[in-house]
Parts: C-alpha cells; sequence; structure tokens
C-alpha cells in the first residue's frame, strides 16, 4: 500500500526519512505555500438537518485556534455532522426498540456500527481526534527553529 504523502515540515521533523535534498525540501514547502487555502467561509451547507448544522458550527468554534480546518474542508466536515447525526439517530431508535427484535439483533445496531467507522474516520481526517492531533503536535514548538535549515 502506498504511503500518504507528507508535508515539507513533517519530512523535517521525521528527519527526513526520505533522503530528500534541501533544494526539494524548499521546493515542496514553497509549494504548499501555494496551496493554502482561506478559512473565511466555514459555515454549514443548507441540506444539514438543524442538530448537525449545530455541531458544525460548534466544531469550527472548537478548531478555530488550531488553524487545522479550511474552506475546502467544509463537504468533509458536514459529512462528519451528518453522519453524527445519523449515529445519534440509529442510538435513539435502538433504545425505543431494544437490542433484540424477535429474537434477533437490531439491524440498526449494525448501521449504528457502520456510522461509528465512519465517524473514526472523517474525525480522524479533520484532526479532531486526540491521537490526529497528538501526531500534528508532535513537533509544533520546533516549526519556528526548521526556517533555519533553508
Amino acid at each position: 500500500m502506498p504511503q500518504v504523502a507528507k508535508s515539507a515540515m513533517m519530512h523535517l521533523y521525521e528527519g527526513n526519512p526520505n533522503n530528500l535534498t534541501k533544494k526539494e525540501i524548499y521546493k515542496r514547502k514553497k509549494n504548499e505555500e501555494k496551496l493554502k487555502v482561506s478559512s473565511n467561509n466555514l459555515n454549514p451547507p443548507s441540506w444539514l438537518e438543524p442538530g448537525a448544522k449545530k455541531n458544525f458550527k460548534r466544531i469550527v468554534e472548537l478548531m478555530e485556534p488550531t488553524g487545522i480546518l479550511s474552506d475546502v474542508d467544509v463537504d468533509i466536515l458536514a459529512v462528519y455532522c451528518d453522519t453524527y447525526y445519523d449515529y445519534l439517530s440509529y442510538k435513539r431508535k435502538i433504545r425505543k426498540t431494544g437490542n433484540l427484535i424477535e429474537g434477533k439483533v437490531n439491524p440498526l445496531i449494525r448501521e449504528k456500527r457502520n456510522a461509528a467507522a465512519a465517524l473514526t474516520k472523517y474525525a480522524n481526517m479533520l484532526g479532531l481526534t486526540p491521537s490526529a492531533r497528538a501526531s500534528l503536535a508532535i513537533h509544533l514548538d520546533d516549526e519556528s527553529d526548521d526556517d533555519d535549515d533553508f
């Protein structure tokens, strides 16, 4: 399975495991700066349910100081919030109908588990889990020192 692309800063943080030259790292860093996206329009899409919109706004507010989310993340964050809303809906329905229906496992339990798995995937992509944030923060304090390498 191919490795996920890493930013120039991640290469430096990890001790440059791919043995990129300083010129290659500098070029990658400049290209990454060109691809930087604004975060001025982090608004929930109109198709989200009211409860999902509320969660969307809460997450944007909580994540604002990190600068992780940008305008291009709106759709994936909306899907995360929509899936979370579905997860809560399954949970409420299971509470009403019970874990067993006619002696068999309630099929909503499978749906709830699928939603939970999707939530975990989206949360990791968005930096919403402790481990995702920890991997981003490993060398965050060293960021200002790395400019000297160029």
